[in-house]
């Protein structure tokens, strides 16, 4: 039995073509990956939308400040009402686990 060689060689055009399909691949991976993150952010967005018309609340969005707090942003909404309930309506709307809040995060938040 005698050793056959198995070793691919490709022409200048062969190796062109596999570099080619590469970029390609990844190309498609990226714009998929990317395609997925905005259907997750549209669909989150839909989401809280949704929820916050099926418990009744009017609500628009508000970007939080740096050092604010999630009691500062319900206090500074203006709205006639104890700062304590527009907080719970705002971890109601937002599906918030916990009370902290950082800054550039949107938050839905009830109308005046």
């Amino acid at each position: 039995m005698s050793a056959q060689n198995t070793e691919l060689h490709l022409t200048p055009r062969g190796r062109q073509a596999v570099r080619l399909l590469r970029t390609l691949l990844v190309a498609l991976v990226v714009i998929g990956g990317a395609v997925l993150l905005a259907t997750q952010s549209f669909s989150a967005a839909a989401v809280a939308e949704s929820e916050s018309e099926s418990i009744g609340i009017d609500a628009e969005a508000v970007v939080v400040g740096e050092g604010e707090s999630l009691w500062t942003v319900a206090s500074n909404l203006g709205i006639e009402r104890d700062t304590r309930d527009v907080v719970a309506d705002i971890v109601e709307i937002n599906h918030l686990d916990t009370p902290t809040v950082h800054p550039g995060q949107t938050l839905d938040v009830p109308v005046r």
